[in-house]
C-alpha cells in the first residue's frame, strides 16, 4: 500500500503533467529541489538554524518533507539568500504555493508513514486512509484554479489504483475493527459482500476453536501473547465520518458470528491495542478471533524503511571487533532485535 500511494503521488505529481494545468506548483516543487541542491552543495547548512531536507525522486513522502523544511525557515533563507545577491533562486517559491503544497501533501505523508509501520497491525488501517485520501482530494469552493487540478490528478489516479489495491483482505481487516465493523466508508452492497467473505473464511477453517480462554491451547495463548505492541495512543477522528453509528433496539444476540459481531456496540478505545481487544473478546467470538491473528498480522506494506533499519541495526552489529559472528548468529541477533 505504501508503494500504491508512492505511485499516485508520482502520477499526480508528475512535472510534466503538472507544467500543462498547474504551472506555478510545478515550477515550486522544481525550484525547491534546485534550492536544496544548491544550499548542500554551497554550505549554507550550517548557517540555517533547521536543516532542509533532500527530496528522493523514488520515494515521493520526500517532496512533502522537503516543502515543509523550506516552509519552516522561508523567511531566514530568503534572507540568507538576497545578502548572498541570490534572491532569484527561491523567486519561484511563493510562499502561498508552498503553503498549499504543504497542506495537501501532509495527509498523504501520514498515511504513508502510520501504514509502514512494523511494530502494529496495520492491514485494517489501508482502506481507511485511501477512503480519507479520496475525501481529501475532492474540491471545494475555496480552491484555486491550480489546487484544484491538483486534486483531481490525484484523486484520478487513486481511482485508478484503488481497484487493484484495496483488496477483499483489505475489507475484512477493517471489518475486525470493532469501531468501523459497520464498513460506513463502502457502499451497502459491498458491505453485504464483505460479511460473506468473512463467513467464507470462517466456514473454510479446518482448526479446531476453544470453546473459552480456560481451554485454549498453549500454542494459541502463545501466538496471542506474541502479539505484536500496540502503536502510541492515537486518536481516530481522522476517520470519525465512518465509526458505527448504532440505532435502539439491536441488542438481542444472533446464533452467527459475524452478524452478532456486527450488532455489538464496542466498548473499544482510540488507544486500545487491537490484537488486545480481540485477545479480550476471543471466548465471545472464539472464531473471529482467530481470524483476527490472522488476517491482521499481515502488514499493510513492507516498505524500504523496514529494511533500512535492519540494515543500520546490522552495521551496529557486525563491527570491527565482532568479525568473527558466524551467519546464523547474526541472524538470530538481528531477529531478537527487530521482535522485541
Amino acid at each position: 500500500m505504501d508503494h500504491v500511494l508512492n505511485t499516485v503521488l508520482r502520477h499526480g505529481l508528475d512535472n510534466d503533467a503538472l507544467m500543462q494545468v498547474a504551472p506555478d506548483f510545478a515550477e515550486t516543487v522544481t525550484a525547491s529541489k534546485a534550492l536544496v541542491r544548491y544550499v548542500k552543495q554551497s554550505g549554507m547548512t550550517a548557517q540555517l538554524s533547521m536543516t532542509i531536507l533532500h527530496m528522493v525522486d523514488t520515494h515521493f513522502s520526500t517532496v512533502y518533507l522537503t516543502l515543509k523544511s523550506i516552509s519552516d525557515i522561508y523567511t531566514e533563507l530568503q534572507d540568507k539568500l538576497e545578502a548572498r545577491g541570490e534572491s532569484d533562486r527561491i523567486e519561484k517559491i511563493t510562499p502561498d504555493t508552498l503553503g498549499m503544497l504543504v497542506s495537501f501533501l501532509k495527509p498523504f505523508y501520514g498515511a504513508q508513514r502510520e501504514l509502514e509501520g512494523d511494530k502494529y497491525p496495520t492491514l485494517h488501517l489501508a482502506l481507511l486512509w485511501v477512503a480519507r485520501l479520496r475525501h481529501h482530494c475532492q474540491q471545494n469552493a475555496n480552491d484555486t484554479a491550480q489546487l484544484a487540478a491538483v486534486r483531481q490528478r490525484h484523486v484520478h489516479w487513486l481511482q485508478e489504483k484503488r481497484a487493484k489495491s484495496v483488496t477483499d483482505l483489505h475489507k475484512a481487516a477493517t471489518f475486525l475493527w470493532p469501531k468501523f465493523n459497520q464498513l460506513r466508508m463502502l457502499p451497502a452492497d459491498q458491505r453485504v459482500n464483505v460479511q460473506q467473505y468473512v463467513k467464507s473464511r470462517l466456514s473454510a477453517a479446518q482448526q479446531p476453536v476453544p470453546e473459552g480462554p480456560g481451554e485454549a491451547s498453549q500454542e494459541t495463548s502463545a501466538s496471542l501473547s506474541a502479539a505484536a505492541p500496540a502503536p502510541a495512543a492515537k486518536k481516530t477522528q481522522r476517520f470519525d465520518e465512518w465509526e458505527n453509528v448504532f440505532g435502539v433496539g439491536k441488542t438481542e444476540s444472533e446464533e452467527d458470528e459475524v452478524d452478532s459481531y456486527v450488532r455489538q456496540r464496542p466498548t473499544m478505545t482510540d488507544d486500545q491495542d487491537l490484537l488486545g481487544w480481540w485477545k479480550t473478546n476471543s471466548s465471545v467470538y472464539p472464531k473471529l478471533a482467530q481470524l483476527a491473528r490472522q488476517v491482521l498480522c499481515v502488514p499493510a506494506s513492507s516498505s524500504s524503511s523496514s529494511s533500512e533499519r535492519v540494515f543500520s541495526a546490522a552495521g551496529r552489529t557486525i563491527e570491527e571487533r565482532r568479525t568473527r559472528l558466524s551467519p546464523s548468529t547474526v541472524d538470530a541477533l538481528l531477529f531478537l532485535h527487530d521482535a522485541l
